[in-house]
């Protein structure tokens, strides 16, 4: 069976101008397996739009969505993505979020006495909200920071619905305490569908609580422990070591030691890159996909 290109992460601080089929990825790579990329493919044929602004990718069973912007007012500009993503692939008749990969601009700053991370929360939250999507399953996702200015919003959304996984040892993120922000986060530590695994952003992180402050090595290994209560509570027979990983580090000067516990980890398949963790106590974040062979 002949596949066909769904879509390609690019990772990297260049401008990155709307490329077919390409989600941009805007954080420094530090390091990464040799001949790491993340290409996406579909069985089915991916037909390609550019419209308002945006990218839409569609086959018979899934719609991607990709959004760009600099340097914008942060709710308002979520507000309007999160809104257009929902209403657009409802209408198109793909009414399930799998996954989101949420890109923002200097995500620990304070805007206008909010943390931008809590000012994300509040705006995706809201929009929900609104649209009455509290109840439905919440999509696997990552939240990063940038550091030019860049924000990139991704959207996965399919046909069919996926089934959500979460980690016994983790606070489901929708009952967060408020402590975190006004409104909880709407994500789940994780999806699968078919055969695919997709694991959120996940980092040190037990109970709702931050552990290992500080300790970068045990943040790494917490990570990994919550990755494989994932593998084991989603029934599938994945190796840590097999999946394919996107790490996020805090402090460039981490990298000899993050590097170390890949290594350690026997991780083959890998990048490493330059981006703030949503709390500013959390060092570490890794985000993996598993896929059966």
């Amino acid at each position: 069976m002949s596949e066909h290109r769904l879509l390609t992460f690019q990772w990297g601080l260049q401008p990155h101008e709307a490329q077919p089929f390409v989600a941009p990825v805007p954080l420094e790579v530090l390091a990464e397996s040799p001949g790491y990329a993340e290409h996406w493919n579909t069985a089915d044929d991916a037909n390609y739009e550019h419209k308002d602004g945006h990218q839409l990718i569609s086959t018979e069973e899934h719609l991607v969505m990709v959004f760009q912007a600099d340097d914008v007012n942060l709710h308002d500009w979520v507000s309007q993505v999160y809104r257009r993503a929902y209403q657009a692939s409802k209408a198109a008749g793909y009414p399930h979020l799998l996954r989101t990969w949420n890109y923002l601009y200097d995500i620990n700053a304070t805007d206008q006495g909010l943390e931008r991370y809590q000012t994300f929360c509040v705006a995706r939250h809201q929009v929900m909200e609104s649209l009455q999507l509290l109840n439905d399953p919440n999509p696997a996702a990552t939240a990063i920071g940038t550091h030019n200015k860049e924000n990139s919003l991704v959207f996965l959304f399919a046909r069919s619905a996926g089934h959500v996984i979460e980690n016994k040892r983790q606070t489901p993120a929708w009952e967060y305490p408020q402590q975190y922000a006004p409104r909880q986060p709407r994500f789940s530590r994780a999806i699968i569908i078919d055969d695919v695994l997709f694991c959120s952003g996940t980092a040190s992180v037990v109970g709702h609580e931050t552990a290992h402050v500080g300790n970068l090595p045990a943040q790494f290994d917490e990570c990994l422990n919550n990755l494989q209560v994932l593998i084991e509570s989603s029934g599938a027979r994945h190796r840590l070591a097999d999946g394919m990983y996107r790490f996020y580090v805090r402090d460039k000067a981490h990298l000899p030691q993050v590097s170390e516990k890949i290594k350690n980890s026997q991780i083959q398949q890998y990048v490493i890159l330059h981006g703030d963790v949503c709390r500013e106590n959390l060092l570490i974040e890794c985000e993996v996909v598993f896929q059966s062979n």
